[in-house]
């Protein structure tokens, strides 16, 4: 029987490309990414979308509420 674990915070989407490529956005638009530690499971990335996705490579993309698209390149060398 699969069971399910809650994990604190509050999203209205959530993306995940992989078990540690986790990223969700709240009602206000904030942005966050999973920090791989139950205990404290979110750190809050600066920007504003209103829908992510994350993808198995890695890669991270979002759109705000004006339609605009970003690319997440914060972690990118350089």
């Amino acid at each position: 029987m699969a069971e399910w674990k809650q994990i604190g915070g509050a999203l209205v989407r959530i993306s995940a490309g992989s078990r540690t490529n986790v990223w969700g956005v709240n009602a206000g638009g904030n942005i966050y990414r999973y920090t791989n530690n139950d205990a404290s499971p979110w750190v809050q990335i600066p920007g504003g979308l209103a829908d992510i996705g994350a993808a198995a490579d890695g890669t991270v993309w979002g759109v705000n509420s004006a339609g605009n698209i970003y690319r997440y390149t914060g972690d990118l060398p350089g």
